[in-house]
Order: structure tokens, then sequence, then C-alpha cells
């Protein structure tokens, strides 16, 4: 049977997220942009906006933390399409 890790149901990746961007580590994401889509380097910064948190990748790509259905292997626990 497989498994995954995943956050739990209605958790955020905002730890795992923080984590990366404190220690300089690279990020693989998967996000919803109209669809999944892949995104992978150093978080940047993280900042608010709109009451909502995002980071930014170096390549300046901005997502917003609540989108994200994976970070480096671990998943949402309502993402379904692996």
């Amino acid at each position: 049977m497989d498994k995954r890790e995943t956050i739990p149901t209605g958790g955020t990746f905002y730890p795992i997220v923080k984590e990366l961007f404190e220690k300089k580590q690279k990020a693989g994401i998967l996000y919803d942009d109209n669809g999944v889509t892949r995104a992978n380097g150093l978080i940047e910064s993280l900042f608010e906006r709109d009451g909502h948190q995002w980071l930014k990748l170096e390549d300046q790509t901005e997502i917003r933390i609540d989108k994200l259905y994976a970070v480096n292997g671990t998943f949402s626990s309502d993402y379904s399409e692996c």
C-alpha cells in the first residue's frame, strides 16, 4: 500500500515554507494556478498581502501559501492528483 506524507486537514504549509526559507534550502512546489503548476527554487521572501500569506521564489514567482498542493514531497491531505 502506498503512503505519502501529508499535512493535516485544515493545516498549512507555512511552517515547512518558513523552515526552507530560514535554512536557504530549495523548494519543490506544486500549486494551483488555474491548474496544477510546478515551481522550484529558493524562497526569496515570505510576506502578507490582502490578508493572505505569500512566498516569493528567487525567479520572482509569487505564490499564495494557501494555494499550495505540495512542498518537497509533503502533500495537502485533500490533494489527490497523484
